[in-house]
Order: structure tokens, then C-alpha cells, then sequence
């Protein structure tokens, strides 16, 4: 695995619209913060199977890299 999440926080965004940030962690120590918008947030928290933040920590990048990919193209 390349990399996982390691932390997750909720910030504030544009005009204080709450997003996630996701912080990555890769298996040679090099570290990451993805932004994630409400839509992508709510896709990677069902593609993972979990209701709350602290449950996506562990959880492969690759979770990631497909909700924003299923957020930016308006996937189902």
C-alpha cells in the first residue's frame, strides 16, 4: 500500500463552508493534506463504511483518489 490515511480534520472553506482534510501518509514517511469538499467527503466516508471521520484513519489513499474522481465527474 503507498499510502493511508492518517488523519483527518474538518477546516473551514470558502465563505465557511466546512471540508475535510485528509492527511496522507506514504510508506516512505512523506506526508500529504488533500482537501476533500462536502460531496467527496460524503463518498469517501460511504466508500469506506463508516458514519464517522476517526473511521477513515488506516484506510488506503486509493479511497480518496476515487471520491474526488467520482465528486469532480458526478458519478452516482
Amino acid at each position: 500500500m503507498a499510502a493511508v490515511i492518517s488523519r483527518v480534520r474538518i477546516a473551514a472553506a470558502h465563505e465557511g463552508v466546512a471540508e475535510l482534510v485528509i492527511s496522507l501518509e506514504f510508506s516512505n514517511g512523506g506526508r500529504s493534506e488533500v482537501p476533500l469538499d462536502h460531496n467527496a467527503g460524503e463518498r469517501l466516508l460511504r466508500s469506506c463504511g463508516v458514519d464517522e471521520i476517526d473511521g477513515l484513519v488506516g484506510q488506503s489513499w486509493e479511497h480518496v483518489r476515487d471520491a474526488l474522481y467520482g465528486a469532480y465527474n458526478n458519478l452516482s
